[in-house]
């Protein structure tokens, strides 16, 4: 059943863009992230800020609207009126984007249309129209394209909600568009779909849950709040990787600097990539997964001195070409992971006299007063020099 109306004018104006894109999740689903004000407010951040508040009544000539905020402070709102309503099939309403920047303008218009190809798949297209300037359609695609890869995660499992069930078709979708377009360029289609087939599972196998288990470092990538990827090392005893089953894995996350970067973007995105090097006999192994971040006593007794647990469900494990690879030789363990001389020793930097007035009491406690602030720059810079930090 559907509802219409009519938002016709004559001296409308006419620039319009279009973008598609594959989300795996039903299109019911897609559906309630596009029209429900408390998932709206999780992807649709035109102004590339947050969203402060969110409104919506879901009927024909009904009203939605957003009010946010840019990341320079600046205020924003975004209104409209619904104009036809599709259940699980297409929504077509107003436009009107009041804050400064190129995205103001006089009314548009935004219609979201559903195709399912699946039952956990469903294409994406939004067409905005009526567009008085070219300088502001092409700002709005680059909006809107944050904004679709923002809608990607909302249709995510939530970490309180089914986190440890891999997206149906994460494998048979492995590839895009884009993807598949470089591989018609260079002609390796055929090629790349073999490699899915063969080195792409939804688990680990022995061999591989022991490669994991020796590991002594991994590198992290997490999606923070503005649409950016951020790839983190992570470092500890051989091990500190812990493999709970075949499909599960636990990364413990120790004292840093503070600023909690991949623990703040897993709690707010639950996606994540890792990827494990071995670089004295080179092989590398590239895992994507879900996350859940645990500060629960069981989880950190399992992972000694650990301020944080972050819970991995395996959804995809890749074996990579280890071509590229470096040979490096490992000397040693860092001086700062559990079971070393210095594990729970703060750090020189925290030492640096312009962070002695911003320290958190458990490091200006662990430092004593006379530590804190007790070192200049230049001072900790010689420290490093000759590697005693």
């Amino acid at each position: 059943m559907s509802a219409t109306m009519s938002d016709d004018t004559s001296d409308a104006p006419r620039i319009a863009i279009a973008l598609v894109r594959q989300l795996d999740a039903a299109a019911a689903l897609v559906f309630d992230a596009c029209t429900d004000p408390r998932r709206l407010a999780r992807w649709l951040t035109p102004g590339a800020g947050e969203v402060r508040a969110a409104s919506g009544d879901l009927r024909v000539g009904g009203r939605f609207s957003l009010e946010g905020c840019n990341p320079d402070g600046g205020a924003y709102a975004v209104s409209g009126e619904y104009l036809e309503i599709v259940p699980a099939r297409r929504i077509v309403m107003t436009w009107h984007y009041a804050g400064a920047g190129p995205l103001g303008g006089p009314p548009s218009r935004v219609q979201i249309d559903l195709r399912p190809l699946g039952a956990d798949v469903t294409e994406l297209t939004l067409s905005h129209t009526r567009l008085d300037r070219q300088d502001a359609a092409d700002r709005y695609r680059a909006a809107w394209a944050i904004c679709l890869e923002r809608l990607h995660w909302s249709t995510a499992p939530r970490p309180e909600e089914a986190v440890f069930t891999p997206p149906l078709g994460a494998i048979s979708n492995l590839y895009g568009a884009r993807h598949r377009a470089f591989q018609e360029t260079f002609e390796t289609g055929d090629l790349a779909n073999r490699l899915r087939s063969l080195s792409v599972t939804r688990e680990l196998n022995p061999a591989q849950r022991v490669f994991v288990e020796g590991r002594d470092m991994v590198f992290v990538t997490s999606i923070d709040h503005r649409g950016f990827p951020t790839c983190s090392y992570k470092g500890g005893a051989p091990g500190f990787v812990r493999v709970v089953d075949p499909r599960r894995l636990e990364l413990p996350i120790y004292d840093g600097n503070g600023m909690y970067l991949t623990a703040g973007n897993l709690a707010a995105n639950a996606k994540l990539g890792l990827l494990f090097i071995d670089f004295e006999t080179p092989h590398r192994l590239r895992l994507h997964g879900t996350a859940q971040v645990l500060r629960d006593a069981p989880s950190l007794a399992r992972h000694p001195e650990a301020e944080l647990v972050v819970a991995i469900a395996i959804a995809e494990v890749f074996v990579n070409c280890p071509r590229y690879v470096h040979r490096y030789r490992r000397e040693a363990n860092s001086a700062f992971v559990p079971g070393q001389d210095r594990a729970g020793a703060v750090p020189a930097w925290k030492r640096i006299d312009v962070f002695g007035d911003v320290l958190p009491g458990r490091d200006r406690a662990a430092l004593g007063a006379d530590d804190v602030g007790s070192l200049t720059l230049d001072e900790y810079r010689a420290l490093l020099r000759r590697g005693e930090t």
